[in-house]
């Protein structure tokens, strides 16, 4: 894979104001959204929350159109999973299975149909999100085992989605991207007839041990979108009392990384999770897996999100696109 690397990114510094601020368009945008209030979770009022604000997503230009948009329901363990299924004009040149993030207790596919939108588009790819059980209602495996169920449907389904001949991407963001991380690492673990033949993971959560808790990133504690504290109710709620370094829930703790498809991961200076995200990388790199780690000093948590108000977040969701397209190039389909 050349020209695919890990980047060494400087550790953080906390009293390097200049990396810590944030974009003056984006600090504008996040001193108008209330902050995220302290102390134990309301899990209720944040979905609410959320809820209302998907029309952020959008912009003021309304939706990204693409060629088509189609809803299907699968059955999975707990019952009906909901997929959206987005379609590019033209051939499609691959397809991306996307998940959503929320802490593994919030979010829904409506949450991330923007940037799905602007994926279909910028990658010419069909794009599929897929519903999950969430936490705390149904902790894990629910949330993974609805994922890869999901992950088994697209894979068994590409003539139909982007093509078999083409690139199979698995992709997601934070919560989502720890699913995405996981599902790839249990394909690889059954020997599944067709994988998928890269990642994309946006600040994925990789290590939800009470030891990460030690990254300097979790200390400097920069981002005013997901604070430190806040993590271990999350973990606690999502792990629903199973054993945190399972793989499945910190894939960062796997004794192999080998064979796992090649990554575009996407780490961000202030954010607390940064630091989990750039070990990963590393290691997977020592185990012969192509890696390209993206740092972005001046976004937040969820800045894809934030594309269609924030030029630099547009910028930045381009940069990533452009960084998986030069991967693609180079990958074979599994």
């Amino acid at each position: 894979m050349t020209g695919l690397s890990v980047r060494h990114p400087k550790p953080i510094n906390p009293q390097d104001n200049n990396a810590m601020a944030l974009d003056p368009v984006l600090q504008q945008m996040l001193d108008q959204i209330p902050p995220p209030a302290s102390g134990e979770l309301d899990i209720p009022a944040l979905r609410t929350m959320t809820a209302g604000m998907v029309a952020l997503g959008y912009g003021p230009e309304g939706p990204i159109p693409v060629a088509a948009v189609e809803n299907v329901e699968l059955t999975g363990a707990g019952g009906a999973l909901p997929v959206r299924i987005f379609r590019p004009s033209g051939t499609p040149q691959g397809t991306l299975h996307y998940l959503y993030g929320g802490g593994w207790c919030v979010g829904n596919i409506d949450l991330i149909e923007p940037i799905a939108r602007r994926l279909t588009r910028d990658l010419s790819m069909v794009v599929v999100t897929s519903g999950y059980r969430l936490a705390p209602e149904e902790p894990f495996p629910a949330g993974f085992d609805d994922s890869i169920a999901a992950s088994h449907w697209v894979l068994g389904h590409l003539d139909e989605l982007g093509g078999t001949d083409r690139p199979a991407v698995i992709g997601g963001e934070s919560a989502g991207a720890n699913l995405a991380a996981a599902i790839a690492m249990a394909l690889r673990d059954e020997h599944a007839e067709r994988t998928f033949d890269a990642q994309l993971l946006f600040f994925p959560a990789v290590d939800l041990r009470d030891e990460a808790a030690d990254y300097p990133s979790r200390h400097a504690n920069a981002d005013p979108t997901l604070r430190s504290e806040v993590l271990p109710e999350l973990y606690g709620l999502y792990a629903g009392g199973h054993n945190v370094a399972d793989p499945r829930i910190s894939p960062a703790v796997a004794q192999s990384l080998d064979r796992l498809p090649p990554a575009v991961i996407v780490v961000l200076t202030v954010d607390p999770l940064r630091d989990e995200a750039v070990a990963y990388a590393r290691r997977m790199q020592d185990d012969g897996v192509a890696v390209d780690l993206i740092e972005f000093e001046h976004l937040v948590h969820g800045f894809p999100g934030f594309s269609a108000l924030v030029p630099a977040a547009a910028e930045a969701t381009a940069t990533v696109v452009a960084h998986l397209k030069r991967l693609l190039e180079s990958v074979t389909t599994r």
